[in-house]
């Protein structure tokens, strides 16, 4: 699956009672362009193999929380509760898989059968990975969420070169931080990104990836103050926060005056407002003390 178009969805049996409305979020998912696929006529003889087939083509699933526990196989489990199981069975050996349960926000559990309260419970209350509980308010808002957190980006992978330094500016600052580099590359092997305003790349993995490859990671700005800052906490999450291998330093010009309360407080960060004719300097002496600290 590399698009919301592809995404086929196991939608679970409910009762006779109930029909209208999951008939109802399945034609929502099917406008929406989702593949909804499920036994309509449950076979209890053939119910296993069924769901597991229809489980082993499909990209999650999605259980409706009903008051009624019917209809019930030859066992005397619901078929609800059983095709909940069939889906916890499947992730557990299919990480990328997703189980959805819906409980719509105005089913009315006051006169619900014992035995399905027991199952809601149940469910509620083991909620795990890859599982996801929901009160959307409609079918349409229920598909919107699936459709958003289905949703996977095939990854470029960048051809990219291990360095030192990595220095990373905005397109407004080009000119400064190309001087910044020329006077840091007689030194220390330094790469360099410059940030393009409505550009199709994927700067946040590009940097990722990047930074992977670089001791230490630097954000450059001067007139850019307002993209620096929201960037620099964007590409730390990015990497791992906390627990990155790679610190980075987020450094600005103090010229204009507007850039002194552009700082970012986080472990592995190192945030610094300082003259523009400092900042070469700056930059090499955090990079020795990394360098210093890795050989100690």
């Amino acid at each position: 699956m590399s698009n919301n178009q592809n995404v086929t969805v196991f939608l679970s049996l409910c009762s006779k009672e109930q029909s209208a409305q999951r008939n109802e979020l399945s034609s929502v998912l099917k406008r929406a362009g989702m593949t909804v696929i499920s036994d309509p006529e449950f076979i209890s003889d053939g119910g296993v193999l069924s769901v597991s087939q229809q489980l082993s083509t499909s990209d999650c699933s999605i259980h409706i929380l009903f008051p009624q526990y019917l209809p019930v196989t030859d066992s005397g489990v619901s078929v609800s509760r059983f095709q909940f199981q069939e889906a916890k069975k499947y992730l557990a050996v299919n990480p990328n898989f997703k189980v959805f349960v819906w409980q719509p926000p105005l089913t009315d559990l006051m006169n619900a059968e014992a035995l399905q309260i027991d199952f809601i419970n149940e469910v509620k209350n083991n909620i795990s990975k890859s599982m996801v509980y929901s009160n959307a308010v409609s079918a349409i808002q229920l598909a919107d969420d699936i459709r958003s957190l289905m949703e996977k980006k095939e990854l470029v992978s960048f051809d990219l070169n291990s360095t030192d330094i990595f220095l990373i500016s905005n397109q407004l600052d080009e000119n400064e931080a190309k001087e910044i580099i020329d006077m840091l590359s007689d030194i220390v092997p330094v790469e360099m990104l410059n940030i393009i305003q409505d550009s199709d790349t994927d700067y946040s993995e590009l940097c990722k990836q990047q930074i992977s490859k670089s001791k230490l990671a630097v954000i450059y700005f001067k007139e850019s103050g307002d993209w620096a800052l929201p960037f620099a906490q964007q590409v730390w999450k990015k990497i791992g926060g906390a627990t990155s291998h790679t610190p980075i330093l987020l450094i600005g010009d103090i010229d204009p005056s507007t850039n002194t309360n552009k700082k970012f407080a986080a472990p592995k960060v190192i945030s610094l407002i300082i003259a523009g004719e400092l900042i070469p300097l700056e930059i090499k002496v955090q990079y020795d003390k990394i360098a210093l600290a890795s050989t100690g």
